[in-house]
């Protein structure tokens, strides 16, 4: 769950992130699964540290609905935000 909560910190700081993470969150269950398994495919001879945490991003985003997890906490964070101004 902690890490749900950075990515979406993340998100409130760098729009590449966001838009990957709303992306995924509005793919269907099918698209989810040709997505993941692109993921996979792609990353599955990277051995680079950065590619190890990309990798590690995507499969953290493609479990059990969390992208959407994610977008949640970013509007709770916003409205946090918006609300100590």
């Amino acid at each position: 769950m902690e890490e749900l909560k950075i990515i979406a910190q993340t998100c409130t700081n760098d729009e590449r992130i966001y838009e990957i993470v709303s992306s995924v969150a509005q793919m269907s269950d099918d698209e989810l699964s040709q997505f993941r398994t692109k993921v996979i495919s792609y990353f599955m001879t990277k051995n680079s540290p950065e590619d190890k945490e990309a990798y590690r991003f995507y499969r953290i985003l493609l479990e059990d609905q969390n992208a959407k997890k994610v977008l949640e906490f970013y509007e709770e964070i916003k409205n946090n935000s918006n609300n100590s101004i």
